[in-house]
This record gives structure tokens, sequence and C-alpha cells, in this order.
């Protein structure tokens, strides 16, 4: 059965996105940190993650292992800092909420861009309501934006891209309007940039002859469609204006969940290995709970430092479970037992991880019996229980947790250079003394 596409030329959306993320929360809190380079390292701090546009100057590239460039890095006065999720994650959600007066349909594309409906909106006010946007955040929150306007998500995303490249230009607010400007931008657009056209994909349209998003949006539909596939056959709709992809539809539940960090210092210690274990099987059950599935088997791994000089052990396995489960301590029990029969004294482990996989939602309900097992007529108890769990610890800074995971504290990533978490710890929010 061929699947028809189809789409709305009635709808009108914005990307709106903050400019360096990351940098900007930090130089928010730190009035030191204006107007200079900054970096935010990765876990472990190991290499940049984030830059803004002064370190970016400086010529600290994104992905620079931390270091390697360090020494040059401070030479130029460059300012670092840890990643300091809690603080990201709050502003980010205050960045959502302040989009939320200014269109009823918010959908969060990650966690520094979001798309917004501004249907019904003249056209020619489309540009001051998107300046207004970008005032109420820098007022309310301090934080730069940039908005792109079009009549399609992957329009409003080009619009967006073309705003930071032309900010000179546009001030922040980028409203594809006639015909002529979006043909402007697409012909200027390599045909990888476009939303949803990978490295892969690219190559494949380049070797026919499609190199810009231009030569794409020009495509006959129905050519498309028969010679390669919908998705592809709706970005070629989205470039011609026509909206047929809806953000808030993109399915982003996940087919396996992954849970694991480097550790700040290697560990020998087969307790310590055990609770940074019990950490990730809490970390993991509850992102299997937020999406609402069920895992019916876990995998666990360990490994040392490859690039040290030193003996090397690396072993990973996976357990199938009687039946499908929620449970945290399900997890952590399956993780432990594997660990014990992984673990060789006389090594420096430097990283731990679980794994989730073959994932089902919960509604399947899909328990199966055992009769030497009654951790199916138990299941639904602790669903119950994980539930009051999971909403003690969103509410409660410390919350609860299992009794290995904090046994022993040594295991935990290094984050040398992490700022206060401004908004979310009452000990490290800022004082002002007169």
């Amino acid at each position: 059965m061929t699947q028809t596409v189809s789409g709305n030329k009635d709808q009108v959306w914005a990307l709106v996105d903050v400019q360096s993320f990351y940098t900007a929360c930090e130089q928010l809190f730190d009035p030191k940190l204006a107007n200079k380079p900054v970096v935010v390292l990765s876990n472990n701090d190991g290499c940049c993650v984030a830059i803004n546009a002064q370190a970016k100057a400086a010529g600290i590239k994104r992905g620079a292992v931390w270091y390697k460039i360090e020494r040059e890095a401070k030479h130029a006065g460059v300012e670092v800092r840890s990643s300091n999720y809690s603080l990201y994650a709050d502003m980010s959600q205050r960045f959502i909420d302040e989009l939320r007066q200014f269109s009823p349909q918010v959908e969060q594309y990650s966690i520094d861009e979001a798309f917004i409906r501004l249907d019904g909106l003249a056209t020619e006010t489309l540009t001051s309501y998107g300046k207004s946007i970008v005032e109420a955040i820098s007022n309310r929150l301090g934080l730069a934006v940039r908005v792109g306007i079009g009549t399609s998500p992957t329009l409003a995303k080009l619009a967006n891209n073309a705003a930071k490249r032309y900010e000179n230009r546009v001030h922040g607010v980028l409203h594809i309007q006639t015909e002529r400007q979006r043909q402007w931008l697409l012909e200027r657009m390599d045909v990888q940039e476009v939303w949803g056209i990978g490295t892969r994909l690219a190559t494949r349209l380049k070797t026919c002859g499609i190199t810009t998003a231009w030569q794409l949006a020009n495509q006959d539909v129905a050519f498309m469609r028969q010679l390669w596939n919908v998705g592809l056959t709706r970005t070629v709709l989205e470039l011609q204006g026509i909206s047929c992809i809806d953000p808030g539809d993109i399915d982003v539940t996940k087919k396996q969940i992954l849970s694991s960090r480097s550790f700040g210092v290697d560990i020998t210690d087969q307790q310590e290995l055990q609770s940074a274990l019990a950490f990730h099987c809490h970390r993991a059950g509850e992102k299997l709970r937020k999406q609402g599935s069920q895992a019916s088997s876990v995998g666990v791994y360990i490994r040392t430092n490859r690039y040290k000089q030193l003996p090397q052990h690396n072993k990973s396995s996976m357990e199938s479970l009687v039946c499908p489960t929620q449970d945290t301590q399900k997890l952590i029990i399956s993780a432990q037992a594997q660990l014990a029969k992984m673990y060789r004294p006389g090594y420096s482990y430097q990283k731990i991880g679980v794994m989730l996989n073959e994932l089902s939602p919960v509604s399947q309900n899909k328990l199966q019996l055992d009769m030497f097992s009654g951790d199916a007529l138990q299941e639904s108890k602790r669903r119950d229980l994980m539930l009051i769990t999971d909403r003690l610890n969103t509410r409660y800074k410390n919350g609860l947790k299992p009794a290995s995971v904090i046994a022993t504290s040594n295991w935990h990533m290094r984050q040398a250079f992490r700022s206060n978490r401004w908004t979310t710890m009452l000990d490290e929010i800022p004082v002002a003394k007169c």
C-alpha cells in the first residue's frame, strides 16, 4: 500500500534557539566572565563541548582535548568551566516557560531550542513579533536568542541558521516572507545542511546532481516518492513551504537505554565499582520509567584505560530477565551479578556502564508468568513503588536512592572547574553584599 504525503500551507513556524547556551549560562551568573572567551568541558573535564564567540576567535575548537590545549588557552585568557548540567537544565526549563507566553504550542527540540507555532498572526507583523521574543528573553532571563520564521519547520530551521550566519544584517530575527527570499537562501545552502539530511543521504543526492537545498526543493514530489522515500518527499515539500513534519510527532522513544560515565580517577576496588554500577542502574531505571517502557534484558560492561600503559581488561555481558521490568532494584540485582563474574582484581578500571535492551511499552503489560518465580506477580506492586520514588526524587534534593549507590563516592566524575548550581541549590545561590 502506497503511503500518501500531504501538507498544510497555512501554518507558521518559528525556531527559537539560545546563542552559546552553556557558556551564556556561565556568564549570566559570573560577571567576571563578561566579554571573555569561555569554554565548557565535558564529563571529567575531557574536551571542549561548548565555546563562545570569543573563544572561537582565540582559536579554540569545539571537541578539542583540554589537557592538550590548556597551556595555550590559559595564555590567551580563556576561562574554563566544567559542565554544570543542573544549571543548564533549569535555565532550559525557564527558557521554554518564557516561550509559552508567546505561543500556546511549544515543541522543545533540544536543551537550547524549541519550535513554536505562530498561526493567525499577520505576515507583516511576524518579524516584529520575533524581535519581541528576543527582547523578552533577554530582559527576563539574560539570554540572547535567535528566531527563524517560515511556513514549515524545515524552513524555520533554515531561517534560524541563516539568522546566525547573517547576524549583522538581521539582528537575531529572520523571516522567510517572500519567494525571492526563500530562493536566495536555498541557493546558498548545501543540501547536507538541510534539516534531516545526513551525510550518507547527502552523498547520494550529490551523486544525482542535487547539491543545494534549492535544487532539492525543485524536485518533482511524485518522482521523489517513487525513487526515494516518504521522509525525503516530506523534506522536499517542507522546502517548498508546505508543512508536513510536526516536531511533536517525532518518536523520541529510545530502543535502548544506556547509562555510563568515565571515572574521575581509575578504580580498582570491587565495592566502588558496584556503587558506580548501582548509580547507573538507578539513572537508567528513571529514564526507562519516564518514557513508559520496560526492559527484558540488562547488559553491563567495564573497561580499563586503553591510553595508559597498564594491563588491559575489557568485558561485557548480557542477561535476559524472566519478566520485563521497570524496577530499579531488579536491574541492580542483575547488573551486580554480571559484574561479579566479570571483575578481575589488579586492574585499574576507567569506565562502567549499564544497557537496558528489548524495551517495550508498559501499556502492553507483557508479564510472563513462571511457575518457579513470583517476579510477574510482584511487578505491578513494584511499579507503584517506583512511581512514588520518582516523585520524591523529583521533589526533594537527595530523594531516595539504593543503599549501594551511596556506599562510596570515590568513583564520581571529576569537575575541577564547576561553577555553583546557582538556581537549584539553596547553599549555592548568589549572595549580594552591600
